[in-house]
């Protein structure tokens, strides 16, 4: 039998809170009208208004009432038990207090209650009683969850005890689900563990002042070697609750009324944008969502229940962030557009340029220059010879002319100004 029970508790560290941050926790949908059983994370998303933690895995479902109790997603009603294993029964108590206790041997769990199993019963009827061999057993009685605050410690007494009918041999305990930087075991083996024999070992939790307000699902298993070889083991799982120190609870309070500046200002951005026609919806549900969840954490805060005002506050950190990647999303997309615009001014405006230049060219190009039509003398040649070589050297001449003409045409076209600018003669 393993038995686990808070030690006195042991305080030690600072209440620096430093640079703490609430990284998200994951996304929330918003959405409201959960039914009993389904996820949640607050109270208003529950049709009945009950949003509780589960005893088991850590999430947290909506139930009928305000004292009903869920274990490993299984709602367990106020004031009944039911089977949440083979041998162990859960009990929810009228004031909403979880609790289970193990069948004893021969027994199994049934309709919430414990009864005997079938060979037991048939046991009696036969001539002769049943030889049972001898059996190896380790247990683990059932954990109580364990809350620490942010900066503390605590100690947790751990009791082995062999209560089978055969000593043991290389028995070993181990923890997990926790970061290792957070938890020491102080005797994690034993040699041997005769019949009856009780060893003690101690698991010291210490949370630094900046770890993360959460909850963590701590599965402590202890496994031992019969004469045989044969390995046997048992498990049992609790929950570690960080809870917020009062550093955190100050950090807090700001970091909400930091929120609810931040929510201002990106509702009048997103006004803004609207009436400059941006499609700003998605970011504007977002906001009706968050402004929700800040309700919700301000209720918390009244309460005092700073560990679920946290909780939320880091989904809305989280789905800020997401509006302000929706509002520049929509920038991008405006300024995407003003270029494409902005584009096809400059585009147009160069086809208009290159319009008139090419009108221009060729407009002056047709223009008579002074000497077309004003054929040259022909010099009558003495043979067919001679009257070639006067042809060309007359087409020479008329292009040498033709030339000069377009040359000085330039020349006065570009002619440097008074103030130095212009054509270079």
């Amino acid at each position: 039998m393993f038995l686990i029970q808070p030690a006195n508790a042991e305080y030690t560290g600072t209440l620096d809170i430093g640079n703490t941050q609430y990284p998200p926790t994951g996304m929330v949908a918003g959405t409201t009208g959960l039914g009993t059983g389904e996820q949640c994370s607050y109270d208003s998303q529950c049709i009945s208004g009950h949003c509780v933690d589960d005893e088991n895995d850590g999430n947290k479902y909506c139930v009928s009432g305000a004292n009903d109790c869920v274990y490993d997603g299984n709602v367990i009603a106020a004031g009944t038990s039911e089977c949440i294993s083979t041998d162990t029964i859960g009990t929810c108590s009228a004031s909403g207090s979880f609790s289970t206790s193990i069948c004893a041997e021969g027994e199994h769990c049934s309709g919430g209650v414990c009864v005997a199993d079938s060979s037991s019963q048939d046991s009696g009827s036969s001539g002769e009683e049943e030889e049972t061999a001898p059996a190896s057993s380790i247990d683990i009685s059932a954990l109580s969850n364990i809350e620490i605050i942010q900066g503390q410690t605590k100690k947790v007494k751990v009791e082995i005890i062999n209560d089978g009918e055969k000593d043991l041999t290389d028995v070993k305990l181990t923890l997990s689900g926790v970061p290792l930087a957070l938890y020491k075991i102080t005797t994690s083996s034993f040699s041997s563990l005769e019949v009856d024999e009780k060893e003690y070992s101690y698991v010291n939790f210490s949370i630094p002042q900046n770890n993360e307000v959460k909850t963590y699902t701590v599965k402590l298993e202890v496994s031992a070697k019969d004469p045989s070889g044969v390995t046997i083991s048992g498990t049992e799982t609790f929950l570690l609750k960080v809870l917020p120190s009062e550093e955190t609870k100050k950090k807090a309070n700001q970091t909400y009324l930091n929120y609810t500046d931040v929510l201002e200002e990106l509702g009048n951005i997103i006004n803004q944008e609207k009436a400059r026609g941006h499609d700003v919806s998605e970011a504007e549900s977002l906001l009706v969502v968050v402004r929700q969840e800040l309700g919700e954490v301000k209720k918390k805060i009244d309460d005092g229940n700073y560990y679920e005002a946290i909780q939320l506050m880091n989904d809305v950190g989280s789905k800020i962030d997401q509006i302000k990647q929706s509002l520049e999303q929509v920038k991008l997309s405006s300024l995407a557009s003003g270029s494409q615009i902005l584009l096809y001014v400059v585009y147009t405006v160069i086809i208009v340029i290159m319009a008139l230049a090419a009108y221009y060219f060729y407009s002056n190009k047709k223009k008579p220059t002074g000497f077309e039509g004003a054929a040259p003398p022909m010099i009558e040649a003495k043979d067919e010879h001679e009257t070639l070589s006067s042809a060309e050297s007359a087409s020479d001449t008329k292009f040498e002319e033709h030339a000069k003409r377009v040359h000085k045409y330039l020349k006065s076209l570009f002619k440097k100004d008074k103030n130095g600018f212009g054509y270079a003669s």
